[in-house]
């Protein structure tokens, strides 16, 4: 069983190792810019099986004061939005519907907030290195393709829906 809670200071050692875990498809963080980055999004969840720390989510709104060129293309592009920075998950944690229940957890939660209720929900998935799963996934989700940025050292494609589109699909924890 997975549960999907809001991520705490205490997490931030075991947040750290599967977000390394799951490198080159998120960006190496130390666990100081993971407290900072908790510390600015709207939401920072985590995915825990028994007493393990299997996965974490980081959103971001246009509010943030986050040094990312990703985050900057969604901020002069899209205005208001909430962005998805982060989905890591522990290898033996792939591939058993976690994802989608952390969007399910997030969609609801941005959802019960009026300010940011209508504002689309935003991500990015690398196409090089390509991560053609996450491109699939994400595309199941509703979310489609509202631009793309060669940025030299990799290349993404940026995904956008609404947060009241039906698309999170049934999982359950």
């Amino acid at each position: 069983m997975i549960d999907i809670r809001p991520f705490l200071p205490a997490d931030a050692g075991a947040a750290r190792r599967v977000n390394e875990a799951s490198l080159p498809a998120v960006n190496s963080l130390s666990e100081a810019e993971l407290l900072a980055l908790a510390e600015m999004s709207v939401h920072t969840l985590v995915a825990v099986r028994g007493e393990d720390l299997v996965g974490l989510l980081v959103c971001l709104d246009q509010g943030a004061d986050y040094d990312s060129r990703n985050f900057t293309w969604l901020k002069d592009n899209l205005g208001r939005f909430a962005y998805v920075d982060r989905i890591a998950l522990a290898p033996e944690a792939r591939g058993a519907g976690i994802g989608q229940l952390f969007y399910q957890d997030l969609i609801a939660r941005l959802a019960a907030e009026p300010a940011r209720a209508t504002a689309p929900l935003a991500c990015e998935v690398n196409t090089r290195p390509p991560n053609p799963g996450s491109l699939r996934f994400h595309q199941r989700l509703g979310f489609a393709e509202i631009g793309a940025q060669d940025l030299g050292d990799k290349a993404v494609v940026y995904l956008s829906r609404p947060l009241a589109a039906n698309a999170t699909g049934s999982a359950s924890r």
